[in-house]
């Protein structure tokens, strides 16, 4: 396994697409499709996800940034823009906190406008339910105790591919139409590796990016989430930040909504077109 596994569509301007925990860089194989004729979109594994290594230490946003800034340095593309959802979001975020001067927009697709879930079961399914045990075992007893763990829970068996029935059920539950990308992207699925686990037991939040923010509203698939949503939306508009938000209808994976407003986040990426922003 590399340090980093990433597939490159595309040429000129770089894009780092990070996508959401337990999916590869394939989930973001749809926007790179659309916008490889303007850009050179990186569709990254996180690390410990999918192809990438894991980080086998206590993570903190500054080792997930610095993950980030490696890869952009070593491969010499200079600032980047950032595409980036749910736990991929919190990544992008670390990275644009600590290395402003290497983002040049940043898109976050649900994520940075309200604080992580403590039990991540829509974000995670049933694993969720062992999120905060693993970061509480983390901050208790340090990443040797965690590696114990995680040598219990990870196979390296092949995955098979996603049924029918298993992909109704995804799209029921996030509001979405089946389509092939996400058959796709859920056949790719990332199995947690050695050093995942470190990546999922951090959060983090910033306000100091020139940023797009593109948030689902939850109506009509769960009145709770929703409110929560609107609420923090509300809270974050207060505090005047260089943020655009663009309120998708619908639930997490924002991206996959027939309705997501590629052509805005082309002109948003397009710097020279988007000073007014």
């Amino acid at each position: 396994m590399n340090r980093y596994h990433a597939e490159v569509m595309g040429s000129k301007t770089p894009v780092i697409f990070l996508p959401a925990g337990g999916f590869t860089g394939e989930e973001g194989r749809s926007l790179a499709e659309a916008l490889c004729d303007d850009f050179e979109v990186h569709l990254l594994d996180l690390p410990g996800f999918g192809r990438s290594e894991g980080i086998d230490r206590l993570v903190t946003s500054e080792q997930l940034a610095d993950w980030v800034n490696d890869y952009v340095v070593t491969h010499r593309l200079g600032p980047v823009h950032v595409m980036a959802h749910s736990l991929g979001g919190a990544v992008g975020l670390a990275f644009a906190t600590h290395f402003p001067k290497q983002v040049e927009r940043l898109v976050l697709l649900d994520q940075g406008h309200k604080a992580f879930p403590r039990v991540p079961l829509r974000e995670y399914g049933v694993f969720g339910l062992a999120v905060p045990l693993l970061s509480g075992f983390y901050y208790l007893f340090g990443p040797r105790l965690v590696r114990k763990i995680e040598t219990k829970i990870i196979s390296d068996k092949v995955s098979s591919p996603i049924q029918e029935k298993q992909l109704q059920t995804f799209c029921a539950q996030t509001g979405l139409l089946e389509r092939d990308e996400i058959r796709r992207a859920l056949d790719a699925s990332a199995k947690l590796g050695r050093g995942g686990s470190a990546s999922i037991t951090l959060t983090c939040r910033s306000s100091c990016v020139h940023c797009k923010s593109q948030p689902c509203d939850f109506v009509g698939l769960d009145d709770k989430e929703a409110r929560l949503t609107m609420s923090a939306i509300l809270d974050l508009q207060r505090h005047e930040l260089p943020i655009t938000y663009i309120r998708m209808t619908g639930g997490h994976f924002v991206h996959w909504n027939p309705a997501f407003p590629i052509e805005q986040v082309r002109q948003f990426l397009q710097t020279e077109k988007a000073s007014g922003l």
